[in-house]
């Protein structure tokens, strides 16, 4: 693994307390999705997306006995849970000093009135982790208004993202995990099937950190993963190859710079990565 060459200082602390707050508030979006959309064999209709007014949101919902398509959204800095209409505003709740039992009941009685049964709306499960316990386990949300520049990340992603959509034929959409909470698309060769009779890929997207990086990084990622690893194509950028348990480019936050300025050195990362990535699953 290449040696990681650091430009700036990231507030890590700061960024990983925004994420916290953020993550379980996005989960709350992605199960109103998991119950009223289509459901889709890769669970894109739970994905979210990022909208530069709004924040994070649903995409569009449109079920049987409601007039209008809504969105629910969720403030970025904020934190207020919101139903909207055609991008306006009907209804809102505060996330801050509230539980995530209480923001659930919030949502149940916004679809009731909406006429859409609930019964159905899974109920919140948690799975032990070291991120967030705190609020699995009936603690509330900050009542601060959230002050890292983490969404910048998604806000500059989001569009970096597009970009990459417009320029490859075979990208998905761009969307937001909510399980892992990254934004990526996913570049699809069906047509080309490896020995086990499976569809080569190769994802694109941002992660605000997990247990392999502790700050904001992009990641392109080759599927399958190359056996060799010893002898893999460069990268421009200043992007590296990560190959323990998984094999991907990835470039980190302390590396490119603040995300606002940093969308040109982004996507000379990201072309070369996305070249690299090919030239491994040819």
């Amino acid at each position: 693994m290449s040696v990681i060459k650091s430009t700036i200082s990231i507030d890590r602390e700061s960024i990983q307390k925004d994420k916290v707050q953020l993550h379980y508030a996005v989960k709350l979006l992605a199960l109103v999705s998991a119950l009223l959309r289509k459901s889709a064999p890769d669970y894109s209709h739970t994905a979210l997306q990022w909208d530069d007014k709004l924040g994070f949101t649903t995409q569009t919902i449109a079920t049987s006995g409601v007039l209008q398509p809504f969105r629910i959204a969720v403030d970025p800095i904020l934190l207020n849970l919101s139903l909207l209409v055609d991008d306006q505003y009907l209804k809102s709740f505060s996330l801050g000093d509230r539980s995530l039992s209480e923001a659930y009941d919030w949502l149940r009685t916004v679809l009731t009135e909406l006429g859409i049964p609930v019964e159905t709306l899974a109920k919140l499960t948690y799975v032990p982790s070291d991120e967030g316990d705190e609020l699995a386990r009936g603690e509330t949300f900050t009542s601060q208004k959230l002050t890292s520049n983490l969404t910048d990340y998604y806000a500059i992603s989001s569009k970096v993202l597009q970009d990459i959509v417009r320029q490859e034929p075979n990208a998905s959409p761009v969307r937001l995990w909510a399980h892992h909470f990254d934004i990526a698309t996913l570049i699809s060769y069906p047509s080309e099937q490896n020995e086990s009779g499976e569809g080569k890929s190769i994802g694109v997207g941002l992660s605000p950190s997990d247990s392999s990086y502790d700050e904001p990084y992009w990641y392109v990622t080759p599927y399958p993963y190359p056996e060799d690893k010893t002898n893999l194509p460069e990268l421009a950028g200043n992007g590296f190859w990560h190959t323990e348990e998984w094999v991907g480019a990835v470039l980190t936050a302390s590396q490119f710079g603040e995300p606002k300025s940093s969308s040109e050195e982004i996507r000379v990362f990201i072309d070369s990565a996305i070249a690299a990535c090919k030239k491994l699953l040819n």
